[in-house]
């Protein structure tokens, strides 16, 4: 559900890592960079991967971090204003001494959705983030405040830019992923499920998708693994050790447990492991129903 990428070097960012991105996460681009005194932002709706390509001409050879959103519509409608990034401070309004900037990453921010047609993460800065920040901006390099805002999101990703400082901050930045000529993303999943060709990150390219079947391109987690695995096995094997102990009041991860989760938190366990999960129903709806 979206993807994060902030590149140390745009210049070594291969374009195959941001088609496959596009592939998995196609309903809006932006990105966003510091550069000669204010931050710099731009964002569309693709049509196609072209789009982007010809987009990222202007800001592939520039020397500085770059913020980069590929936007998967979970929440609000499809367009330019819903694509990351967004505005939390605007210099000069409201009494805010700098422009301020964020991109989300995450299956639905714990928000009220007050606004029509809006997304979680336009909600969440409006009712949440911007009030406190506003009041007083330097609470994001504030531990206990960070910390807070880390158990409140769980495991979704925030990426801020920060014109006074000039720096970005990440938010949940053990959730993704330092990746070695890249920097860091949100997850892996995002391009580890590509139309054609998987994007390997670790491996630092695109690997061509095999024959045998689309479970056999993945391991339980999402990742991709050239083994066969074999679709039989038992479903419980299909959750992520993380999630195993203390996941919901306490409790052991466990089927019995999944039929007592809230929609926010079946969707935290789908976006951690959406093919444990997938089989998981896939498992429960051909066997579970056809049961005599």
């Amino acid at each position: 559900m979206c993807l994060i990428i902030k590149a140390n070097n745009p210049k070594e960012l291969d374009l195959n890592l941001m088609e496959c991105a596009y592939q998995n996460n196609s309903d809006g681009f932006g990105v966003m960079f510091y550069n000669r005194g204010k931050v710099h932002t731009h964002k569309i709706v693709p049509k196609d991967f072209q789009d982007i390509h010809k987009m990222w001409k202007d800001y592939k050879d520039l020397n500085t971090q770059v913020g980069i959103h590929f936007r998967f519509t979970t929440a609000g409608s499809t367009c330019r204003d819903l694509s990351h990034p967004f505005q939390v401070l605007r210099k000069g309004e409201n009494g805010a001494d700098r422009d301020l900037w964020v991109m989300h990453n995450g299956a639905k921010l714990p928000t009220p959705m007050i606004d029509k047609n809006k997304s979680d993460t336009h909600q969440f800065i409006k009712w949440v983030v911007r009030p406190q920040l506003l009041n007083n901006p330097n609470l994001l390099y504030n531990a206990e405040w960070t910390e807070s805002l880390e158990d409140l999101i769980g495991s979704d990703k925030l990426l801020f830019l920060d014109s006074k400082t000039q720096e970005f901050t990440i938010i949940n930045q053990g959730e993704g992923k330092d990746v070695k000529n890249v920097g860091w993303v949100s997850n892996t999943y995002s391009i580890s499920r590509g139309v054609g060709y998987d994007y390997d990150i670790d491996l630092g390219k695109k690997v061509v998708k095999k024959k045998s079947g689309w479970l056999s391109d993945y391991d339980m987690y999402g990742n991709y693994n050239d083994k066969y695995y074999n679709t039989s096995w038992d479903s419980s094997l299909a959750y992520d050790d993380n999630l195993d102990t203390e996941y919901a009041n306490g409790q052991p991860l466990s089927d019995e447990m999944l039929c007592d989760l809230t929609v926010d938190e079946m969707i935290e366990v789908a976006e951690s492991n959406p093919v444990g999960m997938g089989i998981f129903v896939h498992d429960l709806y051909n066997y579970g129903n056809n049961k005599k």
